[in-house]
C-alpha cells in the first residue's frame, strides 16, 4: 500500500451535512459553513475545528461542559438534549454513545474505501507499548494514524476511527476488553485488515474462569477481520494453534507467528541488553536483520518481532522500519528510565506504574535484573479474582532474589505478600499514594534506584508522578521540572 509523506499527512475533513448523515441527527440550528477535522469527548482537548461529543458518563455530563468546549473553539457538539443557546452549532441525535459509534464506523468504511489498511492489536499484556512501537514505525515510512494512550475499549475505539482519514494512510487502533463479546464489538466497529494478539494471560482472571475464557475473548478480534486477512500470533504461546484455527475460521488469508522458536515466521535470533537499549538480531519472513533498539528487556524485542511483521504485511520496508526501534525507548509507566534530584538526593526512577498482572511482573523483574533497585514500590494487582492471593505470594522469591533494600507496597494484598519476603528487606505497608510518597522521602539515599509498579487503580502511578513532578537535574537549583529518559 502506498501511504502519505509524514509531511503531507492527510487528516479528517467532514462538513455539516455529512457529519449530520454519518450520526444520523439534526441540527438545531444552521450551522453554515463548517468543517470538522478533530473528535473530541473532553472539552479541555477541544480546538478550533472539533466536533465536542457530549457523552452523558456515571460522574459528568458532556452537555454541562458545552460552553467551556466552545470557549476552547469546537465547532460544533453532539447532543442528546436542548441545552438552550450555545455559541457553537449543535448536531441532536437520540443517543450520543451511538452516535459516535457510527461516526467511527463511518470513519473507518471511508477510510477502507480511500485504500486506507488498519492493524487492530489485542492480547493480554503488551498491547499499548506494541502499538506505539508500530505507529513510531509507519510515521517514519510514509504516516500513521493511532488511537492516543490506550483509547482502546466502546469509547476509545470509535473515537479514534471517527477521526481517520479519507486517505490511504496506515491506521493501528488497541482493542482492550474487561467481558466476552466486547472485543467482537469492536472489531467488526474497526474492521482490521490485520489482527495482532501478543500473548495470553491471566491479567483478566477477575471477569473470566479461566485462560481458555481468555483466549476465546481475545480471539473476538477475528470477528471483523476482512476477508483474507493477516492474524500475527506469539507462536511461544500455548494458544497458538488454537488462536490459527480461530483465525482461519473467521476467513485469514494469512497466519504469521512471531517469537523466538522454531516455527517462528518472524523470530528473535538474539536480544542483548545493556543499560542504553537492546542490540537483536532477527529474521523477519526470510529477511535477516540486525538492529539496535532503544528498549531494554526480553518482552520488548520479543513484541517488536510481531510489529515488523506488521509492516511485512502492510508490504513496507522492514529493514527501513527495524532502523527506526533505535529511537523508540520505553513509554512513561512502561518501564521508562529517568534520572533526577528527589527530596535531595539523586536517583534512577525505573517507571513500571502503569499497570501490573502476574505476566507483566516476570518481564519487569527479568528486565532489571542486571541493575537491581534499591528501592521498591508496589501497589496491589487488581483483576485478578481467585487467584489473586496466589499471584501476589508468587511475586516473592522473584522480589527477594533481587535483594533490594526496602520495599514500600499500597494495599492488603501486597502487604501480605512482603510480609513473607527476608527480615533484611525493610518493609513500609501503607494505605494510600501520598504515604508512599511520605515513606520514600525518608528512606531515599543518593545514588538509589527505585523500581515502581502496580495496577493503574491501585496507586503506584501517583507515586512515579510525583517523583517526576519534583525532579531537578543536579544544575538546576531551583528544583525545576525537568527530567531526562
Amino acid at each position: 500500500m502506498n501511504a502519505a509523506t509524514p509531511n503531507m499527512m492527510p487528516g479528517m475533513m467532514i462538513n455539516a451535512d455529512e457529519l449530520a448523515h454519518r450520526a444520523a441527527g439534526r441540527w438545531l440550528t444552521p450551522p453554515g459553513e463548517l468543517a470538522v477535522t478533530a473528535v473530541e469527548i473532553d472539552s479541555r482537548l477541544c480546538a478550533p475545528g472539533t466536533l465536542f461529543v457530549a457523552l452523558a458518563g456515571e460522574h459528568a455530563d458532556g452537555h454541562d461542559y458545552l460552553a467551556a468546549a466552545a470557549k476552547k473553539g469546537a465547532a460544533a457538539a453532539l447532543v442528546s438534549r436542548d441545552p438552550g443557546p450555545m455559541p457553537c452549532p449543535l448536531l441532536m441525535v437520540d443517543d450520543v454513545e451511538a452516535a459516535l459509534a457510527r461516526l467511527g464506523a463511518f470513519g473507518r468504511a471511508a477510510h477502507r474505501m480511500a485504500g486506507g489498511h488498519l492493524v487492530a492489536i489485542t492480547g493480554s499484556v503488551g498491547k499499548t507499548g506494541s502499538k506505539e512501537m508500530l505507529a513510531h514505525m509507519l510515521r517514519r515510512l510514509g504516516g500513521c494514524h493511532a488511537n492516543r494512550a490506550s483509547f482502546n475499549n466502546h469509547l476509545g475505539v470509535p473515537l479514534t476511527l471517527a477521526a481517520l482519514p479519507d486517505a490511504p494512510v496506515a491506521a493501528v487502533q488497541e482493542i482492550g476488553m474487561n467481558a466476552p463479546g466486547e472485543i467482537s464489538v469492536l472489531s467488526n466497529l474497526a474492521q482490521p485488515d490485520i489482527t495482532v494478539i501478543t500473548r495470553i494471560a491471566d491479567s483478566h482472571s477477575e471477569f473470566f474462569d479461566s485462560l481458555d475464557d481468555i483466549a476465546a475473548a481475545k480471539a473476538e478480534i477475528f470477528d471483523g477481520l476482512t476477508a483474507g486477512g493477516t492474524a500475527i500470533l506469539n507462536a511461544d504461546d500455548p494458544y497458538f494453534t488454537f488462536l490459527g484455527d480461530r483465525a482461519r475460521d473467521a476467513g485469514a488469508g494469512r497466519i504469521i507467528g512471531f517469537g523466538s522458536g522454531g516455527e517462528s515466521d518472524a523470530r528473535l535470533l538474539d536480544a542483548e541488553a545493556d543499560n542504553a537499549g537492546t542490540q537483536i538480531r532477527a529474521d523477519i519472513l526470510g529477511t535477516q536483520l540486525s538492529v539496535r533498539m532503544g528498549t531494554r528487556g526480553q518482552h520488548w524485542a520479543h513484541n517488536a518481532m510481531a510489529m515488523l511483521a506488521s509492516v511485512a504485511a502492510l508490504d513496507l520496508d522492514i529493514t527501513e522500519a527495524a532502523e527506526t526501534l533505535n529511537d523508540f525507548s520505553e513509554l512513561p509507566g512502561r518501564g521508562a528510565i529517568s534520572s533526577g534530584i528527589f527530596n535531595g538526593a539523586g536517583m534512577t526512577l525505573f517507571d513500571d506504574s502503569y499497570n501490573a498482572g502476574p505476566a507483566s511482573m516476570k518481564a519487569a523483574f527479568a528486565t532489571i535484573a542486571e541493575m537491581p533497585p534499591q528501592l521498591m514500590v508496589f501497589s496491589d494487582m487488581l483483576e485478578l479474582g481467585d487467584g489473586s492471593a496466589a499471584a501476589h505470594a508468587a511475586l516473592a522469591p522473584m522480589i527477594a532474589a533481587l535483594r533490594p533494600r526496602a520495599l514500600i507496597t499500597i494495599g492488603p494484598m501486597m502487604a501480605e505478600m512482603a510480609s513473607t519476603l527476608p527480615a533484611s528487606i525493610a518493609h513500609h505497608a501503607v494505605d494510600a499514594p501520598d504515604a508512599a510518597i511520605d515513606a520514600l522521602r525518608a528512606m531515599i539515599r543518593d545514588g538509589d534506584r527505585v523500581f515502581i509498579k502496580g495496577s493503574n487503580g491501585s496507586g503506584a502511578c501517583h507515586v512515579a508522578a510525583a517523583i517526576l513532578a519534583e525532579f531537578s537535574m543536579p544544575d538546576d537549583a531551583n528544583g525545576g521540572a525537568s527530567h531526562a529518559a
